[in-house]
Formats: structure tokens, sequence, C-alpha cells
């Protein structure tokens, strides 16, 4: 008997590790929930949990009223039915109403799947809204959650932001809708992102947010490549505004020597093979969902080299460095805004031209085999400065 028990309890644990598993690879993967819009537009959706709450919800509403912004707000099964005038009004003024399911690892699935029925049931007795997703509380298990995504039909919101990180367009930026101290600091923060150009809009308001796919998993896994790249090398991004489209780090200088121009050296500065010096990577899916809008990218572009330069003038691990270069297909862009533009050797020329490719796939273009020709492309810092160390109107 001992033994059957043991062995059943050593199944159990493998199932449980199993399903554990396929939970967390189904999270990273996304397939089937809404992540993010993917769109040249720099709208951002706030998200709110939980509620409606006599205190918090009101204040809520205020802020995103006074700052002309929208959001979503996810209401419970019951908080709905208790305070339906706050849902009301809350869908009178723009905003999206999604059902909010709570729970933990151990609520039982049918009873997630009673309490997410409701809120729908709740929701559309006082709104002609379609739900269309429903966001499910942290603790909620990922395979009930997709068991409720199954039999309701609702996709669930699986944003992965919030006030402190994850700001980028298109991000969904999760919140708490019953924490007053979240409604004391909404008007700070919307301020805030409208002032970095962000657009605070419901889901309703967020071009191309669809569910992920399976074709979306290699764009997902080269953004991770870039997270663990970017920690790795000590790289950052910089900026901070709807527009930026840098991440900057230190790195030798690749190729051969070369002379640039600058305005504090007559002759020109050289640049020695190996000399240490500032480096610059390119969001790569932006730069996809820029493709399709030149003039917006354009000014994207613009707006980011201004802030290469404010980093390498403000920054004191890069106020030392004598230059800075990116390799990348856009190299002849940056030729635009005065960097010098270098060929690379030809083997590393192949190798970075199949990256590309490879990127290209990855994030959908529409013409992956292309030819797009990596290029080098490096300036003076003195130079940078000079060009682009002030933004018009300052």
């Amino acid at each position: 008997m001992g033994r059957v028990a043991r062995k059943l309890g050593r199944w159990a644990l493998g199932l449980g590790a199993l399903l554990w598993g396929a939970g967390r690879l189904w999270r990273w993967t996304g397939v089937g929930t809404l992540r993010r819009a993917r769109s040249a537009q720099p709208g951002l959706g706030l998200v709110f949990e939980g509620g409606p709450d006599p205190q918090t919800t009101p204040a809520l509403l205020a802020a995103l009223k006074a700052a002309g912004a929208q959001a979503t707000f996810c209401f419970e099964a019951g908080a709905i039915a208790r305070a339906p005038a706050l849902a009301q009004q809350a869908a009178a003024e723009g905003h999206d109403l999604r059902p909010f399911v709570t729970g933990g690892p151990l609520t039982p699935p049918w009873t997630l799947a009673r309490r997410l029925r409701q809120a729908q049931a709740e929701l559309a007795a006082l709104t002609s809204q379609p739900p269309g997703s429903f966001r499910a509380a942290a603790g909620v298990p990922a395979l009930w959650v997709a068991l409720m995504a199954g039999q309701t039909g609702l996709r669930p919101l699986a944003g992965q932001g919030n006030l402190a990180q994850g700001r980028r367009p298109g991000a969904l930026l999760h919140l708490s809708g019953t924490d007053l101290q979240v409604a004391r600091a909404l008007p700070a923060h919307l301020t805030d992102l409208q002032a970095r150009g962000y657009e605070v809009r419901a889901l309703s308001g967020l071009r191309y947010l669809r569910p992920d796919t399976l074709r979306d998993i290699p764009a997902t896994a080269l953004q991770l490549v870039d997270v663990i790249y970017d920690r790795l090398g000590r790289i950052r991004r910089i900026g901070g505004h709807a527009s930026s489209l840098f991440r900057v780090g230190t790195a030798p200088y690749p190729l051969a020597d070369i002379t640039l121009p600058a305005p504090d050296q007559p002759a020109g500065l050289t640049l020695r093979r190996g000399q240490h010096v500032a480096e610059f990577h390119l969001d790569s899916a932006r730069l996809v969902e820029l493709a399709e809008r030149p003039v917006a990218g354009r000014r994207v572009v613009t707006h980011s080299i201004h802030d290469l330069a404010a980093a390498l003038r403000d920054d004191p691990d890069w106020q030392t460095l004598d230059a800075v270069f990116s390799i990348s297909i856009f190299a002849d862009v940056l030729g635009i805004y005065g960097f010098t533009v270098v060929d690379l050797p030809p083997a590393h020329r192949r190798r970075l031209t199949w990256w590309s490719r490879t990127l290209r796939r990855a994030y959908g273009v529409s013409d992956p085999e292309k030819a797009h020709t990596p290029r080098l492309a490096v300036i003076a810092r003195t130079e940078l400065l000079r060009r682009y160390g002030t933004r018009r109107g300052q």
C-alpha cells in the first residue's frame, strides 16, 4: 500500500510540474491573449483592476476626465451590483468595461468560471459594450485562465507593464482599481505620460490590439534575447519618451582607424580600432511598426537622436567617450543626420545580413528577403552635441 501511495505521489508531482510548466510556457508565449497593440501610434492602455469602489473609482474617473484620457476598468462580480451607478458613469465617460475575476491557486476553476459569467451578466445589464476580453487576478493559475477563455470565448488581458516599468507605445499597464493611493497619484502620472508623448487610451482606442498567435513567438523570443543581452552588456534605454528608440552601452570600436569631423579639433578626431566608445542599438520592434509610416518614423528617429545627444552630454558613464557608433541596416538613414557611414568587412556583413533577415521574418515584415545591407554609422561626441545637443524650443 505504501508503495502504491508513493507511486501515486510521484505521478501527482509529475503531473503538477507538467501543468505548472505548461502554464508558464503559455504565459510566456501569450498565445491567445491580449498583451500589446502593434502600431506606430504612441498610445498605451491603462487597465484598472477591481471595483467599482465607492472611494477609489470616482477619484480615478475625475483624474482621467481632467487629463482628457480614457482607460479600461475591469470590474468584479458583486461589486458591480453594489455600485451600478459608478459602472454606468465609467461607460458614459467613454471608458471600456471588462470583467475581473479574483482567485488564487486553490480556487476551483468552476468557481472562477461562475464569477466570470456573473461579472459578464452584471455588466451586460448596465451597458451595451460587448466585453470581448477579461482580466484574471495575478494569483489565478494560467491553466484556469485558459479554460475560462475557452469556455466564454473572451480573450485574457495579459499586459506586462505598470507605471514603474514597461511603458512603451502599445503597452497595457495594469493598476489597482481599489487602491486610493493609486488614485491620488494618478494625476501626476497622467501628466508625466502625456509630457512624454503618450496618448492614454482605452482598449478600444488602441490600434492593432490583437491576440498573440503562434507567429508572434519568434518576436517574443527575440525580445527576451534583447533583455538578456542588455543586462549582460549593461545596456540601458534612454529618453523615456514615446518616441525614444535607442538603447546605449559601451563597446570597442570594431573597424579600422577613422578620422571624424569634430568641431573642437580642426584636423578631426582620430578614432582607433579597439578604442572604448559608446554604442547604441535600435528598437527593432518599433522600427518595424514605423516602417509603414515613414513621416512619423523620421520624426521619431530625429527625437531619438536628440535623446542620444542628451545622454552623452549628461550621463557620467558616457561623458568622457569620444564617439558613438551603431551597426544596423538603418546606417544610411543615420548618414542623413551627419553620421559617417562605413562598410563592414565581408564576413561581418554576411553574418549581420542573415541576422537582419531573421529579425524581419520574426517581426512579420512583408519583404524579409529584400536586400538590406548592414553598415556602421559613427559620429564624434562633440559633433553630435553640436548638431543635436539642444532641442528646438529649448
